[in-house]
């Protein structure tokens, strides 16, 4: 009887492995359980360096789902543009009807916004490159004449007013709540994001306050490889899962895509062409799972 016991229990313990690893490997992935994304940013070869930027974890999100969509003529071919991915996993997802967006980089491309507020979100436009002033475009788009940097002030060059994230969401507190949770954060502001970024993770801003992040991220064709590297590393600490909080985003990426009209010559590359900006979305894997997932409180953390 106890040897039949026994039996019973290696095959149940194998298929309780395989559930609990894959569950492990769709959920909480990091680049450093692939052999391409293994190592520091620093040592990385311009052949890793673009493995990475083009890795998509697309299976750490079973619903992907892209919001707003327009196609573009100008850079020589027909190719969409201004469409996001985001999560629509259950408890990950935007909660319909009751939904907190805030969208960085305008240009009067509205697709991602108007779709956005079309699934029932309030939407929060910024961008200072318009000449537009502050002004509700409709009842669920809130537009403001301002731009996303590292710190406060006036941009030296453009003489834009430029705020942090959590300037600006102080500043919007007395129209969304003062405790809300962003559901999805997105940013198409050319090359800002390289500094809005690691001043995002080291306040802590990401980890408390944002949900999903989809970013455009840019390169110059002809920057260095210490660039790229440098560059590399911050998405790193965006998708590290180290144990301290400071500077370690804990965000799982779950899509990777190039944007079509950004394909040039690339130095590191020896000139073979490839792709200086790309569409990446993240997750936070803080909030992943919750108990009461139907309330817009703040989420149990799952690790």
């Amino acid at each position: 009887m106890n040897v039949r016991r026994i039996s019973c229990l290696v095959p149940i313990t194998t298929v309780f492995m395989v559930i609990v690893g894959g569950w492990l490997i769709r959920h909480y992935m990091t680049p450093a359980c692939y052999s391409v994304t293994n190592k520091e940013a620093e040592s990385m070869s311009a052949k890793e360096i673009y493995q990475y930027l083009h890795w998509t974890n697309s299976t750490s999100c079973l619903l992907a789902v892209d919001f707003g969509y327009g196609v573009v003529t100008e850079v020589g071919i027909a190719a969409p543009d201004g469409h996001k991915a985001v999560c629509l996993d259950k408890l990950i997802a935007p909660v319909y009807n009751n939904c907190l967006v805030y969208s960085f980089g305008i240009n009067y491309q509205w697709d991602f916004d108007d779709a956005m507020a079309e699934y029932g979100c309030q939407v929060y436009s910024f961008d200072p490159s318009m000449g537009v002033g502050d002004y509700d475009r409709n009842q669920h788009i809130h537009f403001y004449n301002i731009g996303l940097a590292g710190k406060d002030g006036l941009d030296s060059v453009t003489k834009w007013n430029m705020k942090t994230a959590s300037s600006i969401y102080r500043m919007l507190g007395h129209r969304h709540g003062t405790t809300a949770l962003i559901d999805v954060l997105k940013m198409d502001i050319e090359f800002f994001e390289w500094e809005v970024i690691p001043q995002m993770l080291q306040s802590g801003f990401l980890a408390d306050k944002v949900k999903q992040l989809a970013i455009e991220i840019h390169f110059y064709a002809d920057d260095t490889i210490d660039t790229f590297r440098r560059k590399i590393a911050i998405l790193q600490n965006l998708e590290s899962l180290a144990s301290s909080s400071v500077g370690h985003g804990k965000f799982v990426r779950f899509s990777s895509r190039p944007n079509p009209g950004l394909k040039e010559a690339v130095s590191i590359l020896g000139g073979e062409e490839d792709y200086i900006g790309l569409e990446l979305a993240w997750y936070n894997s803080r909030f992943y799972y919750s108990v009461g997932n139907q309330s817009k409180t703040r989420f149990f953390p799952y690790y």
